[in-house]
């Protein structure tokens, strides 16, 4: 996923504050842990939420796109920033918050996979610690054949992008058709996103069996809710 669209992953994007998402993140780690130091965000992607929190907390990205990384890399030069499977990573340190933002979570696909990560998550959080997951839609909230496009209208850059939300198995797949237009040229392509669906049940079930004491916020960050917890 996004080895086609890295470069554009910003301005297709362009309709989330980060910002306010990272102040509300603050606001959190604040009230739950408010002498967290170090910060660990995983599936950090271009490193749009880094850039804003490494000004309050000693910061660490991962991510398993290279693509990403490279942007996130430019962004946040001074951020160690790991390329590594969520679902099966080991870093040299551990974090006073763990978290894991905007449904990247949604990527590991299978109930197994979305255990595995919460594990490693879990692993790499101190005691005491804050872990953040933000969720991706549950399978009752999923709208099937349902068709969406989405536009970028930037001078240098212009964007369409459309697809239509199709359910395999357990997972919402969106084969997405992009059309880019920038003065070299008009360029089309297709990138495939494949995300799993899971309960309100397997998510709090999966963050508990790694000793997080599971609070839900509906809302959260963006609108898709939000998982948030103290390590015992």
């Amino acid at each position: 996923m996004f080895t086609k669209t890295a470069e554009y992953y910003d301005a297709l994007y362009q309709f989330k504050d980060y910002e306010q998402a990272c102040n509300q993140l603050h606001l959190l780690i604040q009230q739950q842990a408010p002498q967290a130091n170090n910060l660990l965000d995983v599936a950090c992607g271009t490193g749009k939420h880094l850039e804003y929190l490494q000004h309050r907390y000693a910061c660490t990205g991962l991510d398993l796109n290279s693509e990403l990384l490279a942007v996130a890399r430019t962004r946040c030069p001074n951020v160690p920033l790991q390329e590594a499977d969520m679902t099966d990573f080991q870093l040299a340190e551990t974090f006073d918050v763990v978290v894991c933002l905007f449904s990247s979570i949604g990527y590991v696909q299978t109930e197994e996979n979305l255990r595995k990560a919460v594990t490693c998550l879990g692993q790499h959080l101190n005691s005491g610690g804050l872990l953040v997951i933000e969720p991706w839609i549950t399978p009752e909230n999923y709208w099937v054949d349902k068709l969406t496009v989405n536009f970028v209208d930037q001078p240098n850059l212009k964007i369409a992008w459309m697809y239509i939300s199709q359910l395999r198995g357990l997972t919402s797949v969106f084969d997405i058709n992009y059309l880019v237009g920038t003065p070299d040229g008009v360029s089309s392509f297709t990138e495939s996103h494949v995300m799993g669906l899971w309960t309100d049940k397997q998510y709090r079930e999966a963050i508990e069996s790694v000793g997080v004491a599971v609070q839900y916020d509906t809302k959260g960050l963006f609108g898709r809710g939000m998982y948030y917890g103290i390590k015992a």
